[in-house]
């Protein structure tokens, strides 16, 4: 548990730093706006208002999942580290929760500035499970396990992927794949960080 507080604090600077480098710039304003832009802000508000992420922490299936590919990512001079988040959020709408607005609650957490300089998030877009599965290095118990703990096993997940490579030393670089992946029925958010080290 210590392992994935202390990578979350990089993984949340990261996440801000990432969250403003893809954020469209914000278009002029005039001196009377359309109608269709304010509504289509107000739209947008009222949804990121609506997810509100209540950290409940990996089940202990996922925990010990984690805990052993840490363990094994030391045992290989340390060639990995990964993190699980797992958020719950209630839900009273009609309309199902969104990937965006899941997406934009997770960046809402993030208010650690240290390492901003480092991490610049490359978005990927929408992925299948299998992009998260191919993905996993050490952590390939999570496969279907993750799916099994936190979902009713009829629901679609949906996956953004997020990337990342920066130096962190001379001749030497991490390589950052970052997972957000939501249970629209389950209500639940769950938050994959896997970073691969050059050695």
């Amino acid at each position: 548990m210590s392992r994935n507080t202390l990578k979350w604090s990089v993984l949340a600077s990261a996440l801000l730093l990432g969250a403003c480098n893809n954020t469209p710039s914000e278009p002029a304003q005039e001196p009377t706006p359309a109608p269709e832009s304010t509504q289509s802000v107000r739209t947008v508000e009222s949804k990121l208002s609506q997810i509100e992420l209540e950290w409940e922490g990996p089940t202990p299936l996922l925990e010990s999942i984690m805990e052993a590919g840490n363990e094994e990512c030391d045992a290989y001079y340390n060639w990995c580290d990964g993190t699980l988040d797992v958020y719950g959020f209630p839900w009273s709408s009609t309309q199902a929760p969104t990937l965006s607005d899941a997406v934009e609650s997770v960046f809402a957490l993030m208010q650690d500035s240290r390492e901003q300089s480092r991490i610049t998030w490359t978005d990927r877009g929408t992925v299948p499970f299998s992009t998260l599965s191919d993905t996993l290095f050490k952590f390939e118990a999570l496969d279907p396990s993750l799916l099994t703990e936190l979902g009713n096993s009829t629901e679609q997940v949906q996956i953004r992927y997020f990337y990342s490579t920066y130096l962190v030393a001379p001749g030497a670089s991490d390589w950052n794949h970052l997972f957000i992946v939501l249970f629209p029925q389950s209500h639940r958010v769950a938050v994959f960080n896997l970073v691969n080290h050059e050695i």
